[in-house]
C-alpha cells in the first residue's frame, strides 16, 4: 500500500475528465462562489494547468517550509545537548512547532490522499 501518491501521479490522474469533474459544476473556465453559486469566469489567463502549477508550487513551499522548521528544531535540540547556548525555553518551543507542524502535514497529506481517492472512484 502506497502511502504518499507521487506529485506526478497526481497530476496526470488529475488532466482530463477527472479535472473538469474537479474544478467545478459549471462550464470549463468557472468558478464557484458562495452557496454554490458559479462565479464570473476571471480574465486573467489563467487556465486549469497554471492553476494546477500553482497548488503544487504551494505544497512544495509548504513542504519545504517545514522542512526548515524541523531541521531548526534538531539543530536547536542538538546544539542544547552539546551545552551551547541554546535556551531550554527556546529549544522546547521550536520542538513543539515542529511536532504540530508535522502533525498538520499529516493530516493534509491524509486528506489528499482521500480526495484522490475518491476522484480515482468516479466512474465515467
Amino acid at each position: 500500500m502506497v502511502l504518499i501518491a507521487p506529485v506526478t501521479g497526481l497530476t496526470s490522474a488529475l488532466s482530463g475528465s477527472a479535472a473538469s469533474a474537479v474544478s467545478g459544476a459549471g462550464a470549463p473556465g468557472t468558478t464557484i462562489g458562495a452557496v454554490g453559486t458559479p462565479a464570473p469566469a476571471t480574465t486573467s489567463g489563467t487556465d486549469a494547468s497554471s492553476s494546477g502549477n500553482s497548488f503544487l508550487d504551494a505544497i512544495g513551499n509548504a513542504l519545504g517550509q517545514l522542512n526548515t522548521q524541523v531541521n531548526g528544531a534538531d539543530a536547536s535540540m542538538a546544539s542544547f545537548a552539546a551545552g551551547g547556548s541554546a535556551d531550554i525555553h527556546t529549544v522546547m518551543l521550536e520542538l513543539q512547532q515542529a511536532s504540530i507542524g508535522l502533525k498538520t502535514g499529516i493530516a493534509v497529506r491524509d486528506k489528499l490522499l482521500e480526495a484522490y481517492q475518491d476522484v480515482m472512484r468516479i466512474q465515467v
